[in-house]
């Protein structure tokens, strides 16, 4: 510890759990193996990060067909140094006045749904109801089509309505379904003539932003976000659009 202690007056940032820059992390692992396998297959795998001083905390069996929950604790030798960081601007989100006001001035029209064949609604839900503090507080007006929609019907509804926007929820991602879904949304607008007039907007909790933007659509919402964040891209980005034109 008394080593350490001069990480107070730098710049480095080491892991810690007991005492300053101790290095210790924590792992957690999910292995489809029964128990004792796990655990010690855990530990290789910790090897195999450059962890030092393995110790296995926890194991739980999450069922006989899936595999063993594996917690494990080890020391890292690595640090960072704040000041070679790269730090993005924290996005800036407008106010609830700021975002009525804009509304007010150029009404905002969207369809939404949760695509494929996904049942998951509560998401998506919060970010439009205004029960819930969703966009619809703001004036917005929002087309919701349920869930398990698809791409197809999401397009022809925002023709069909002359929307701003088409929000597309989508929580399941094996095989990358919900990227996939993102740029078949994407490639429809262009098919159907609409890919210029309509933001796609996906949302869900294993969405990642930065690469749902690489399917071709305007914008990703991952966890955490909520209807004002919502709110302030479309109103940015379609004044944005207006002031162009």
């Amino acid at each position: 510890m008394e080593e350490n202690r001069n990480l107070i007056k730098t710049n480095i940032i080491k892991p810690e759990v007991e005492w300053l820059g101790d290095g210790i992390v924590q792992v957690e692992i999910m292995l489809p193996a029964e128990k004792r396998t796990a655990e010690f297959a855990a530990i290789e795998l910790g090897r195999k990060m450059n962890l030092k001083d393995i110790e296995v905390i926890h194991k739980e069996v999450m069922h006989p067909s899936e595999g063993t929950r594996i917690q494990m604790k080890g020391r890292l030798d690595a640090f960072v140094d704040i000041e070679t960081l790269h730090i993005p601007k924290e996005p800036e989100v407008l106010t609830d006045d700021q975002i009525r006001e804009a509304v007010k001035k150029s009404p905002i029209r969207i369809v939404a749904g949760t695509v494929g064949e996904d049942e998951h609604s509560v998401g998506l839900r919060e970010i439009i109801d205004i029960k819930h503090g969703g966009i619809e507080k703001y004036g917005i007006e929002c087309n919701y089509l349920g869930t398990s929609v698809s791409c197809e019907k999401l397009v022809d509804a925002a023709i069909e309505l002359d929307a701003d926007a088409i929000l597309m929820s989508t929580i399941i991602s094996h095989d990358k379904i919900h990227y996939r879904n993102m740029k078949m949304m994407h490639d429809l607008c262009i098919e159907k003539g609409i890919r210029d007039k309509v933001l796609i907007i996906a949302g869900g909790t294993q969405v990642i932003p930065e690469i749902a933007v690489e399917q071709g659509i305007d914008a990703g919402f991952g966890r955490g976000t909520k209807g004002r964040h919502v709110a302030t891209f479309l109103v940015k980005k379609l004044g944005e659009a207006e002031n162009e034109s």
